[in-house]
């Protein structure tokens, strides 16, 4: 989604497989997830990290490997987007108990993340492998590879949550039409949070309607559709300028705005995606009586 090439890919996809051997290995001995989190973005940033080495090497491409896009990729796997959407329909229906235990569960998990990476990013310090802080947002590549992206995330996280192949099937097509929802809302001038919740909202409404006609269910294939949404960049573009400001008030700044609006996307992904669902519901159970409204008259 990025534009990276083969390389940056094949790197990216060794990072994250780093990442998640190192939490499978953890949890299999039964470390709280947690500290998972904290050990795979570890892990995750510290590969990031040393690829700018592959610029001594004679590998085509090595030069121009983006640090940043490497762990973006990454800790979109370990961001809680479930929990988030989870948490904000909770809150929304009034289940307040439920909601204030995911909430509780989503920061625990996304504080692991921030832990990890900041852990990697001083480790790195330490090892003479700093990174300047990017001084704007990673740019998108072309739109045809950016939905692709989107298609191939959904595709991944559906089969990671061992979803069969009609769930895939259509986590990939809602992810299609949750980033046009983006792109379009995008297009017309709007920052990237409102356009991030108009996207889920488009996914997830859509789901809610998909998911009445396949027999599937809505939550999961409309988590897979927004996760390409998820600010896995910015999240790392914050802590990066805060870890690298030195004695440079004004990149710190710059890094909790970043972080602060990294937070504002999430919390637009999940009340578009809630609303999406709280909509789309009333909306599936109307055409659902339409549909049974025509089967008697032709009976």
């Amino acid at each position: 989604m990025f534009g990276a090439g083969p390389l940056a890919v094949a790197v990216a996809f060794f990072a994250a497989g780093a990442a998640a051997l190192t939490q499978a290995m953890l949890s299999r001995a039964t470390i709280p997830f947690f500290f998972s989190q904290i050990a795979g973005a570890l892990v995750l940033t510290l590969v990031a990290a040393l690829t700018p080495l592959l610029a001594m090497t004679s590998i085509p491409g090595g030069d121009s490997i983006r640090p940043s896009v490497i762990v973006a990729s990454g800790v979109v796997l370990m961001l809680a987007g479930l929990t988030v959407v989870g948490a904000a329909q909770d809150a929304i229906d009034g289940f307040a108990l439920t909601a204030t235990g995911r909430i509780l569960e989503l920061t625990t998990q996304t504080l692991g993340v921030v832990l990890g990476i900041l852990a990697g990013l001083q480790t790195a310090r330490v090892l003479g492998q700093t990174m300047e802080p990017p001084s704007a947002a990673l740019p998108l590549g072309p739109v045809p590879l950016q939905f692709v992206g989107a298609a191939l995330i959904a595709i991944a996280v559906a089969v990671f949550n061992g979803a069969g192949l009609r769930i895939v099937v259509v986590s990939a097509i809602l992810s299609v039409v949750a980033w046009l929802g983006f792109l379009a809302a995008s297009g017309i001038g709007l920052e990237i949070a409102a356009a991030s919740g108009i996207g889920a909202f488009a996914g997830s409404f859509v789901g809610v309607l998909a998911a009445y006609r396949l027999h599937v269910p809505a939550v999961a294939i409309t988590t897979a559709a927004i996760l390409p949404m998820v600010p896995g960049a910015a999240v790392f573009r914050g802590l990066l300028g805060i870890v690298e400001s030195g004695d440079d008030p004004q990149i710190m700044l710059e890094g909790f705005g970043t972080l602060a609006a990294a937070g504002v996307t999430g919390v637009s992904l999940a009340v578009g995606a809630s609303l999406g669902i709280y909509l789309g519901q009333p909306v599936r159970a109307s055409l659902g009586s339409v549909v049974r409204g025509r089967a008697r008259l032709r009976r």
